[in-house]
């Protein structure tokens, strides 16, 4: 199956950072294919399985670590899935 090259993730429960006047609501991913060195940063930096997700989609959409770390699951699960299509074991797999 052929991945789109960008893909945009309408959030099912929007990640909201800060409060007042000061609070960004985020309730979209923008994704694309990641590139080989986000794999190698998230792989060597991201830790766990889940860690690796959240670092690879934090470096692709530009979103805040902190606020990709407040996606729903079922949010995460979507955006780890369309990522883990460009490469043969998914983003949180070995690379090597």
């Amino acid at each position: 199956m052929s991945q789109p090259d960008e893909k945009t993730l309408k959030l099912r429960k929007p990640v909201k950072l800060g409060s007042g006047e000061s609070e960004v609501v985020y309730d979209k991913l923008d994704l694309r294919e990641p590139t080989a060195g986000e794999l190698d940063k998230a792989t060597t930096t991201g830790g766990s399985n889940i860690g690796i997700g959240i670092m690879l989609i934090h470096l692709v959409s530009g979103l805040p670590k902190s606020a990709v770390e407040k996606l729903s699951q079922r949010d995460f699960t979507e955006a780890n899935e369309y990522l883990a299509g460009f490469t043969d074991d998914g983003p949180t797999g070995s690379l090597t």
